[in-house]
């Protein structure tokens, strides 16, 4: 084992989690459910909680995330597959941005006609795949099409956006997904999700509320998306299957010492 190998595993030993009852409304709703069943998110994927033995530390979180995928504890909580190995030394993360609080981030996408209509409903296109994503809709071409007209509606930045790659992965769905027609499902979905994930605090002076968990997002690394010959099994660590859909979103709430960790694999029907 290399010197860094040591030095991840060293690290990992500081920090035990256990799984606990999430008892947060936004996940266990009927609704929230019966959604999630709908858009193919609930057949390979699921959400659980866990308590944190250690100091979370945002300046490494790199060894944080690894000791967390690495924890057994979290391994017979969640559906991961059984061909993840033990020791993880490929995991491809972002931390997302959380500035958004309000839903008047997606106002434009409710101001662009070509891609809602004035009564809210999603407009059809002509039905093409795209990487085994099936799209009937201006919003999914929007959301996995890169030649799309309107795939720069929200920026680069704006696409860091937690509230935002959680809103992309409820409308992508699983392979499955039976899509709805209006947008306003998608967005209130969203906002519940956002809202079960992360945690925040109002400011004293000003009130203002703010997000004051870190949020992650494990996804498939571009390298493996290029060269998939190159790597035996043919996907990432986490996933089943290789796919730029794949994500796993991490909450950690340091205040509680608690994470949150949303499970979302997109696998292919084929």
């Amino acid at each position: 084992m290399s010197s860094d190998n040591n030095e991840a595993a060293a690290d990992s030993v500081c920090y035990g989690f256990e799984c606990i009852e999430n008892n947060l409304s936004q996940w266990n709703a009927s609704d929230v459910k019966l959604k999630l069943m709908q858009w193919n998110l609930d057949q390979h994927g699921g959400v659980k909680r866990f308590r944190v033995q250690g100091r979370f530390d945002p300046a490494d979180d790199a060894a944080f995330l690894r000791a967390f995928f690495e924890s057994k504890a979290v391994r017979a909580a969640l559906p991961f597959p059984a061909t993840m190995p033990g020791s993880l030394d490929t995991l491809p993360f972002s931390r997302l941005k959380t500035s958004v609080v309000n839903m008047s981030f997606f106002d434009k996408l409710e101001q662009c006609g070509d891609i809602v209509s004035k009564g809210g409903y999603l407009r059809k296109c002509l039905d093409d795949v795209y990487d085994d994503c099936t799209v009937n809709d201006c919003l999914r071409d929007m959301l996995v099409n890169p030649d799309s007209d309107h795939a720069d509606l929200f920026s680069p930045h704006e696409q860091n956006e937690g509230i935002f790659q959680i809103f992309k992965r409820l409308v992508i769905g699983g392979a499955m997904c039976q899509p709805d027609d209006m947008l306003s499902e998608y967005l209130a979905m969203t906002k519940r999700i956002y809202k079960g994930l992360v945690s925040v605090r109002k400011a004293h002076e000003t009130h203002d509320v703010k997000v004051y968990s870190p949020l992650y997002l494990v996804h498939d690394d571009d390298d493996c998306m290029s060269n998939q010959s190159e790597r035996e099994g043919g996907a990432v660590p986490l996933f089943r299957k290789r796919s730029r859909f794949n994500a796993c979103f991490v909450a950690v709430d340091p205040k509680k010492h608690a994470v949150i960790c949303w499970y979302a694999p997109f696998v292919p029907f084929w």
